[in-house]
């Protein structure tokens, strides 16, 4: 019979093993650092040209978010954040090479607000005389939102778009948490800080019902307008279009959604025929294009353009954006929820470092905190909150908030000089929450049993496998209520009202950008370009000049993530980086294809539920806004 022999742990044997493990794992660091800096050196000098009437290929990314995300060791792309996306497309408005713009639809996510800034740049363009197409092939209602901007809209025969009127479900586990014997308690401040009732309802409150109806109703009304006044047709027509249902390119050619059925090739053909006739009129050229200079958003980023570099101002009066986008929650950066893979997120360390960057930014002299976020942790939001009071007696800081800023994303922009939010911005949201799990239950489904001791009146308040009783209920409400106080009167403080003003406009209710302004809750409505304007006016910079950008967080380039990677030397948390780890030994690939195989709605509801499970084990009281509406 054959005996193993475990070493002992620490042994000698089990240690050289790990020093030649170690030795193994330096060499093909090197390996790799050698064979990926000689790629890099040898695209260091590339650069971007640009042909005498070109066309601006508009392809945007699969999700367009505030800030582009890190890029992979051996992914030579450069990710563009949404200010990025909407500077290139100034660029190739004042650039005379760029005579019109493609748009292949390839069903990107973009939240709401930033598809309406994406269209004033998107007209600006038009208004130069420049021309837009756009192909779809399947196209989203956001999708043919942004491209009902274009000139001409062509689709395949056989192609499908799904433009349905906007509506919002929701996933609630009441039921099911109870099948296995749990039970959630949820304490929430006020009646419209109804993020926990997922698990405590079965269906929509009335107040939940209400905020949302009105949300889904105004961004449905302004959807129409928009496409109604893009593609010049009546706003009952669209609205009727969008209540049938429009899928197919012949139904959308007969509602005048589109203006052609056509392949992408011959979309192409049809662009080449105009700037053949462009260029015959602008050279008296006789000769034609066989084929048209497209050049990529990505690429177009790097080109230099005489008429557009000319108009900034000194970079000694730069202006610093600071993007904020996901769930807050405490500590440094890391990836944590397997339901929304790739999802960016505000860890309270990383954006106060972000932040403290900006400030020691010698050429930086003002500050705009762009924020996109449903809350989260109470403790990360005052944590920053603190950190903004400080730092903006040293420069001002503007809040611009982009689709979402709502508890605790509302509670950091507090601190801020000026906030400026979007008519369609979901903001506010001013409340906590509280939700515990109680397992009692479960534990009798499987006959397990409980005995106590104590030594106090409250040694089992934290005791999970006990009933909620009227006692501990008093006491969770009281330990709540002061910080919902706090946050109503931070809310009272920096918006210069009593605080029961501040508490009628609380509740937990989110409100529209329109609504909040008139409630006082923001200063101004606008976009990133009016916070750019604003701070522009306050550093003196002239109106006609444009100012130069710092952007943080700044992108990491491939050779600094290797590098981390063999020193150890990151922002995430040590105990994310090990989850992933052993998830990709025990074949987390697979679970990740099978959550993205899920329809969206299910997705996005699992998710939020994930967040909201995970900041109720980290924290008892979290500011985190009701379910949130996917436009």
């Amino acid at each position: 019979m054959n005996t193993i022999i475990v070493p002992p742990l620490g042994s000698k044997k089990q240690s050289s093993t790990k020093k030649i493990l170690m030795i193994i794992g330096i060499a093909l660091g090197i390996v790799f650092l050698m064979i990926f800096s000689f790629g890099f050196f040898l695209d260091s000098d590339s650069t971007v040209e640009v042909d005498e009437f070109s066309v601006l290929k508009l392809v945007l990314p699969s999700q367009v978010s505030e800030y582009g995300s890190s890029k992979g060791l051996f992914d030579d792309s450069e990710p563009l954040g949404f200010y990025e996306i909407l500077e290139t497309i100034r660029k190739a408005e004042v650039d005379p090479r760029i005579k019109g713009m493609y748009i292949p639809v390839r069903e990107s996510q973009m939240g709401f607000v930033k598809l309406e800034e994406m269209l004033v740049a998107l007209r600006s363009f038009k208004s130069k005389g420049k021309f837009i197409y756009a192909y779809m092939e399947t196209a989203s209602r956001s999708d043919y939102m942004m491209i009902s901007i274009a000139d001409s809209i062509f689709m395949p025969k056989e192609g499908l778009a799904e433009l349905s009127a906007p509506g919002v479900s929701a996933l609630f586990f009441k039921n099911l948490l109870a099948k296995v014997g749990i039970t959630m308690y949820v304490q929430q401040f006020e009646e419209y800080k109804s993020a926990g009732e997922s698990f405590s309802q079965e269906h929509f409150t009335p107040p939940a019902k209400e905020e949302l109806l009105t949300i889904i109703q105004s961004r449905a009304n302004r959807m129409y307008e928009i496409i109604s006044m893009q593609r010049k047709l009546p706003m009952s027509a669209v609205k009727t279009a969008f209540d049938i249902g429009t899928y197919t390119a012949d139904s959308l050619k007969a509602h005048s959604f589109i203006d052609g059925i056509a392949q992408e090739w011959e979309v192409k053909d049809k662009i080449r025929y105009r700037m053949n006739a462009l260029r015959k009129k602008e050279t008296s050229k006789t000769d034609t294009l066989e084929t048209v200079s497209m050049v990529d958003l990505e690429d177009y980023a790097n080109a230099e353009c005489e008429e557009f570099d000319k108009s900034f101002a000194d970079k000694s009066g730069s202006i610093a954006i600071v993007s904020a986008v996901g769930a807050i929650r405490s500590g440094t950066n890391g990836q944590s929820n397997p339901f929304d893979q790739g999802t960016q997120e505000i860890a309270s360390g990383s954006l106060i470092k972000d932040l403290k960057h900006a400030y020691e930014n010698e050429d930086v002299k003002a500050v705009i905190l762009r924020i996109d976020s449903p809350g989260g942790s109470v403790i990360a939001s005052d944590e920053v909150w603190d950190m903004i009071q400080s730092l903006k007696k040293k420069k001002p800081i503007y809040a611009s908030m982009s689709d979402v800023a709502a508890s605790g994303g509302y509670y950091i922009p507090m601190a801020c000089d000026t906030i400026i939010a979007h008519s369609q911005t979901i903001t506010g949201s001013i409340g906590v929450i509280s939700i515990i799990p109680l397992f009692g239950d479960a534990m009798t489904k499987l006959g397990i049993t409980m005995d106590t001791l104590s030594t106090g009146a409250s040694s089992q308040d934290m005791n999970l496998m006990l009933p909620m009783t009227e006692s501990r209920k008093k006491k969770f409400y009281d330990q709540m209520y002061p910080i919902y106080q706090r946050f109503v009167s931070k809310v009272a403080n920096s918006r210069k009202m009593e605080f029961e003003q501040a508490r009628s406009v609380a509740k937990g209710r989110v409100w529209l950008g329109s609504d909040a302004h008139q409630r006082k809750l923001i200063d101004t409505l606008g976009g990133i370009e009016l916070a750019i304007s604003l701070a522009k006016k306050r550093i003196g910079i002239p109106a006609e000049k444009r100012a130069h950008i710092v952007s943080y967080p700044k992108v990491q380039d491939p050779l600094s993530m290797l590098l981390s990677s063999l020193t150890g030397d990151n922002d995430s948390d040590e105990e994310v980086s090990i989850r992933k780890v052993v998830s990709a030994m025990l074949g987390f690939s697979n679970m990740e294809q099978m959550i993205n195989g899920m329809p969206k709605e299910i997705r996005t509801g699992l998710g939020y539920a994930f967040n909201v499970l995970l900041m109720s084990k980290k924290e008892q009281i979290v500011a985190l806004m009701p379910y949130l509406p996917q436009f």
